[in-house]
């Protein structure tokens, strides 16, 4: 299986290398690619370019411009529909500014196991993305 990692270079971390790890660990036989854009416009053109490579694309962007965000998820949307390839758009308010190393440190791992769990999930456990009735029991 390959996984596209789509990244933009302003990014206060990077966290591909570490969620290439975890993701290893989790799925046999795993290729990834990365690649990296200097500007946001140029995500979906990359992330085409990745979903015809691959079998799944993670975009990861944290962007403070929520107009730029919402443009680059419907264009994503786009691309995922015309090539059939699904795409985890994880773009995203920046919430790694202001941190200090331990809370850097930390907020990057708990980051990268919650998008390696939604991959592996989205790839072979869909059903646990069923939603649960409300219970009202006392």
């Amino acid at each position: 299986m390959r996984i596209g990692f789509v990244g933009y270079k302003e990014n206060p971390v990077n966290l591909f290398k570490d969620l290439g790890k975890s993701l290893s660990k989790k799925i046999s036989g795993l290729d990834l690619d990365q690649r990296f854009v200097s500007l946001p416009e140029d995500i979906p053109i990359v992330a085409l370019e990745s979903a015809g490579e691959s079998d799944f694309v993670l975009v990861f962007a944290l962007i403070e411009d929520e107009e730029m965000a919402k443009f680059l998820k419907e264009k994503l949307m786009d691309v995922e529909l015309s090539t059939k390839t699904r795409i985890l758009k994880y773009i995203e308010v920046d919430e790694f500014f202001g941190a200090d190393e331990e809370d850097y440190i930390e907020k990057k791992a708990a980051l990268v196991e919650k998008i390696s769990e939604l991959i592996v999930n989205i790839l072979f456990n869909e059903p646990s993305f069923e939603p649960k009735d409300k219970d009202f029991a006392l």
